[in-house]
């Protein structure tokens, strides 16, 4: 693939477009503002995944429009590529930096992208940087620290975020325990303490300590209370909410919460089973007192109240029903959607946190590998 990454097209030229376009600063930290003082929409991306026969990676870029419906706004090459294939995580597509940059995982090309995301929510590549090492499938980024998840290899490796480009940190990648088997999603804690890796073959979760320079260290190994964890996001207290996919049978796929202590140690508080198959993608909204699991072989949607201290409680088996096959899923403050292979369905967010009517086909024609996904929700903007 081109190097098509404003880093490398030359000193002057890149920047020129930085200060014109997104107003970058001059710190080596992210800090980064861009002009979008009075959004008008709510943007949404996944990547195409698509592998290098098929052209390379792209990141797909929609704005929400009435009723839910997606417009395609352009895809933008990664300047990496995909496999081809579902990825099979959680995570690939993450925001940044208060939702102002856009990091995509390039598995097939072991790198992770950069964008900034402008004004009118197109993406700007900005870099590409390397993984670190084999098959990236989630990244995770907390101030401007940047974790990779790299399944092929077993190991996380970190990387820095800074205004105009991605850059590999000075630490080795760090191992996941030797038990772990297909880790699928990392994310930090939202404190930025902890970072936290879910494995779904072993049934376990690796939990890392943050040193101030970025470092991961003391590695906690904890069997998953439930059956191949997956998905998960943090609720309004800190708490770790946890998918159980259980191996994909009907009827044993459920939650599972934790308190994450102070070195990292996973303290289980309750799991909850919610009789759907394969509740694999996990996502917590942004008041932190509701998930939403999006089960891959029922074709729906479970939702959870989350207690203060992290107690759930099943509020719907069936939210809502999404199609065939979801494969992952994020929610704002007004809208829920889900990637369904080829498609993306769309839903509204009540003021009770319930899901409303679902269009099923709110964006269409996607590449059948198409994984992670992401929402630009500009009421949550920092």
């Amino acid at each position: 693939m081109a190097d098509l990454s404003i880093r490398n097209l030359g000193i002057g030229l890149a920047s020129s477009i930085l200060a014109g376009a997104i107003s970058v600063t001059a710190a080596t930290g992210v800090g980064a503002s861009t002009s979008r003082s009075a959004p008008q929409a709510w943007y949404v991306y996944t990547e195409s995944n698509q592998s290098s026969a098929d052209g390379g990676n792209l990141v797909l870029a929609y704005r929400v429009d009435a009723g839910g419906t997606l417009t395609s706004i352009g895809s933008f090459a990664t300047g990496g590529d995909g496999t081809g294939s579902g990825l099979g995580s959680q995570g690939a597509v993450t925001l940044a930096d208060g939702g102002h940059a856009l990091l995509v995982v390039n598995a097939g090309s072991n790198t992770v992208s950069y964008f900034r995301i402008l004004s009118n929510g197109t993406p700007w590549l900005v870099d590409a940087a390397p993984s670190g090492g084999a098959d990236p499938v989630s990244v995770t980024a907390h101030d401007h620290w940047v974790d990779v998840l790299n399944q092929g290899s077993n190991t996380v490796a970190g990387l820095v975020l800074t205004g105009a480009a991605l850059v590999p940190s000075s630490h080795d990648a760090v191992p996941l325990s030797s038990a772990a088997a297909t880790p699928v999603q990392i994310g930090f804690t939202p404190s930025g303490a902890h970072v936290i890796v879910t494995e779904k073959v072993s049934s376990s979760i690796d939990t890392f300590s943050v040193t101030p320079d970025g470092l991961l260290v003391g590695l906690r190994h904890t069997a998953s209370t439930g059956t191949a964890p997956y998905g998960f996001g943090f609720s309004a207290g800190g708490e770790a909410i946890v998918s159980d996919a259980g191996g994909g049978a009907g009827g044993v796929s459920a939650a599972t919460s934790y308190r994450v202590g102070a070195v990292g140690v996973l303290h289980p508080i309750s799991e909850v089973g919610e009789s759907q198959a394969a509740a694999c993608w996990l996502v917590v909204n942004g008041a932190g007192d509701r998930a939403y699991l999006a089960n891959a072989a029922s074709g729906t949607v479970s939702s959870y109240n989350i207690a203060p201290g992290g107690p759930l409680v099943l509020r719907s088996a069936v939210a809502a029903t999404v199609g065939v096959h979801p494969i992952d899923e994020v929610v704002g403050s007004s809208w829920f959607f889900v990637l369904t292979t080829t498609e993306i369905a769309s839903a509204p967010v009540t003021a009770g946190g319930d899901l409303g009517l679902v269009n099923e086909s709110a964006a269409s024609g996607l590449p059948a590998a198409a994984s992670g996904l992401a929402l630009d929700d500009l009421s949550l903007k920092a």
